[in-house]
């Protein structure tokens, strides 16, 4: 029988093992929920801030005042209910 030792002598088929990541990897815990909605209100705040600048500017963009406000919306609707129970709003 042949035992694969890694570079730093960890076997990982005779150690036992401490689960060191009990990360959820299907929901948010409270700082990725924090750090993702964070983002995702500046990036709204300057996304209708450009559209308002380009309205003012007489141009014609793609998309309308607002848009980006309803759709950044629903996204942090989204990452709230993919969210740990005890950290949802």
């Amino acid at each position: 029988m042949v035992t694969k030792i890694t570079s730093n002598g960890f076997d990982s088929r005779t150690s036992t093992n401490l689960k060191l990541n009990k990360m959820s990897k299907t929901k948010f815990n409270g700082f990725e929920k924090y750090f993702i909605q964070t983002a995702l209100k500046n990036a709204i705040e300057e996304a209708e801030q450009d559209i308002k600048r380009l309205v003012s500017e007489g141009k014609r963009p793609i998309y309308a005042e607002g848009y980006f406000t309803m759709v950044g919306g629903d996204i942090i609707d989204k990452v709230n209910d993919m969210t740990l129970k005890k950290y949802q709003d």
